[in-house]
């Protein structure tokens, strides 16, 4: 009984971040996460547990010893990816969408 308390309320923990989870992989999915809401919707995940953060197709490692620093990095490492003054501008604004975390094995 207590073997399934510890696995049922981690799992249940994460439902309430809006995430689907992919075993195989260790990965979250998300819908509604972004560089600027980022903080406030993963705080009942271990930051440490965190590997890299995805946007579509682009992931990159996440610096751990400061969450506002790690966030700030993966946006200008992003930006650095793109063309477009505008779409620079906008993400600026609005932030990343983030659509994966990958989760350390």
């Amino acid at each position: 009984m207590k073997n399934i308390l510890l696995y049922t309320i981690p799992f249940l923990s994460l439902l309430f971040v809006n995430a689907k989870i992919i075993n195989s992989e260790h990965q979250l999915i998300f819908d509604d996460l972004n560089t600027i809401n980022f903080s406030e919707k993963i705080d009942n995940i271990n930051l440490k547990d965190i590997k890299k953060i995805c946007s579509y197709d682009y992931c990159d490692y996440l610096k751990k010893d400061n969450i506002k620093h790690g966030i700030d990095e993966f946006t200008n490492k992003y930006i650095r990816t793109l063309n477009d003054s505008e779409i620079i501008n906008t993400i600026k604004v609005k932030g990343i969408k983030i659509t994966k975390i990958i989760l350390e094995n």
